[in-house]
């Protein structure tokens, strides 16, 4: 069975705002209902296309990718980059098509509040940067160690087809086999990514006597968007 997931990393409780802004997103159930859905005896491959998104929903989705049954292979058809680059990773294989490319870099957040605040974020991305690293060194398998692949993501390095290939965090170039793509590093810096606060105010002025479809607690919504919202 192949599955489509385009478009910006969503928890599964955001995915709804950006539909209705008109952006394409995924979110961890469309994967984990990609599995269950999956017919028996069958390879399921993801078709993977995407700028990043959330850190914590890149994760949830590897994670239930290197936990399943099922067996997987990723396609990156376009670019994975940021918390594409390794919720890809949890499958059992994963390809590149020599048009392709993947970015990796650390993970951002914003914070409000006094310095130790600010000290508890620079905690939380030194954290998430370990358990990232983690993903790729699993991946590697020795062809890029640990250190290099800090390098890598402090550097913001994007990497082609063969780019990924020999640092081992793909296992095989789609119909190229043994050819070399160009690096697209010197083309391409970041993208943007739509702001999700900026979308919900969006959202509450065209819509002022509409209650949001996630209606919880100021306090709560407060709390899980301060965590749900750290940008890989």
């Amino acid at each position: 069975m192949r599955v489509t997931l385009n478009g910006i990393v969503s928890p599964d409780d955001d995915k709804w705002l950006y539909d209705w802004f008109g952006y394409t997103a995924f979110s961890p159930q469309q994967v984990r209902d990609a599995v269950a859905n999956n017919p028996e005896g069958e390879e399921l491959v993801l078709e993977i296309n995407s700028p990043g998104g959330s850190v914590f929903a890149g994760a949830e989705m590897y994670s239930v990718l290197k936990s399943c049954t099922v067996p997987t292979r990723a396609e990156i058809q376009s670019v994975a980059a940021s918390a594409a680059s390794y919720l890809c990773l949890g499958c059992d294989t994963v390809a590149i098509s020599p048009v392709a490319q993947m970015m990796v870099h650390l993970p951002a957040t914003r914070t409000d509040g006094d310095r130790t605040a600010h000290q508890r974020s620079i905690g939380m991305l030194d954290s998430t940067r370990e358990a990232i690293l983690n993903a790729y060194e699993l991946k590697a398998k020795g062809k890029s160690d640990r250190a290099e692949l800090r390098r890598m993501i402090a550097a913001e390095t994007w990497l082609s087809a063969q780019d990924a290939l020999d640092h081992g965090l793909v296992d095989e170039i789609l119909g190229q086999e043994g050819q070399t793509a160009m690096s697209p590093g010197a083309l391409v810096n970041a993208f943007g990514l739509p702001d999700i606060d900026a979308l919900r105010a969006a959202y509450d002025r065209a819509n002022p006597q509409q209650p949001q479809q996630t209606a919880e607690p100021d306090w709560r919504m407060a709390a899980r968007l301060a965590v749900e919202q750290n940008r890989f």
